[in-house]
């Protein structure tokens, strides 16, 4: 999570990491939006922001999660959607198959 606008310049500095990652969103129904990045679960969270970059990072005022329900709990105690839940579930199956 961060400021608008973040996402293109995180890409960028992955891609030039070498890191390995996917990334997606999260939308909820009031269109609030979160970047979400896959990368492998061996990888320390600091390893990440450094590929990320710390300009980057305080440019946009970054935010991280090394989980989705720490992301959620960034959020406040709002309870999942039946969409959140299923894209959670697929993600864990994906998680489980890999």
């Amino acid at each position: 999570m961060g400021r608008k606008g973040f996402c293109e310049d995180v890409v960028k500095s992955l891609e030039r990491s070498g890191i390995e990652f996917m990334s997606g969103y999260h939308t909820r129904q009031d269109s609030d939006s979160h970047e979400l990045f896959w990368v492998p679960e061996t990888m320390a969270m600091r390893d990440f922001k450094l590929a990320v970059g710390a300009k980057t990072v305080l440019r946009f005022r970054l935010k991280f999660a090394s989980s989705l329900e720490g992301l959620v709990g960034t959020r406040g105690t709002e309870e999942l959607t039946d969409e959140e839940k299923s894209a959670v579930e697929r993600m864990r199956r994906t998680d489980r198959a890999a």
